[in-house]
């Protein structure tokens, strides 16, 4: 019985250290994460300051004043998407519905605020006008996490350019008819 009880205490012990561990290499990833971030932003864009929403927003071409993006519309957009693996490092993971080289694909399409896509995302997209083009710079925390999807790893900073194509505005249903 005495064997049984410390077998089970040093098991317990040693799921408790692998436990403090992975969250201290999780907190070494994510302080990783946030060093490359801004070794970019002073690198390529210095003195930017985040959104409120901490995502980082640059314009590369203005859109029509006129037409906001709002909560409830349906917008198609282009994009391209590259995973932030150091200040000067990037890789290409997504192009489906993006232009890269000239190449435009079939555009993207979803309602903002039914997160149908990345929190980041959805949040930059709020601040761009029907036909503009620009950046947004979505750490982790706002895209995949710590566990990362598909080719982007966790902890990993996104870098999207985005063209927003259509706005389709939300109506209210006493409002169509």
């Amino acid at each position: 019985m005495k064997r049984l009880i410390a077998g089970i205490l040093l098991a317990g012990s040693a799921i408790a250290f692998f436990a403090c561990n992975k969250d201290n290499s999780l907190e070494e990833l994510r302080r990783n994460e946030l060093e490359i971030l801004d070794e970019y932003i002073s690198s390529h864009h210095p003195g930017a300051e985040p959104e409120s929403s901490g995502i980082y927003y640059f314009q590369y071409e203005p859109g029509s004043e006129e037409d906001t993006i709002k909560l409830g519309d349906r917008v198609q957009i282009f994009y391209a998407t590259w995973r932030l693996d150091g200040a000067n490092d990037t890789v290409l993971v997504d192009q489906s519905s993006g232009y890269v080289n000239g190449h435009r694909f079939e555009p993207l399409e979803f309602t903002v605020g039914l997160s149908e896509v990345i929190t980041g995302l959805e949040q930059g997209i709020t601040n761009m006008h029907l036909n503009e083009v620009g950046k947004l710079v979505i750490d982790s925390e706002l895209a995949y996490g710590q566990n990362g999807s598909g080719s982007v790893g966790g902890f990993k900073t996104l870098l999207m350019e985005v063209e927003v194509y259509k706005i389709y505005p939300f109506v209210l249903p006493e409002e169509a008819e």
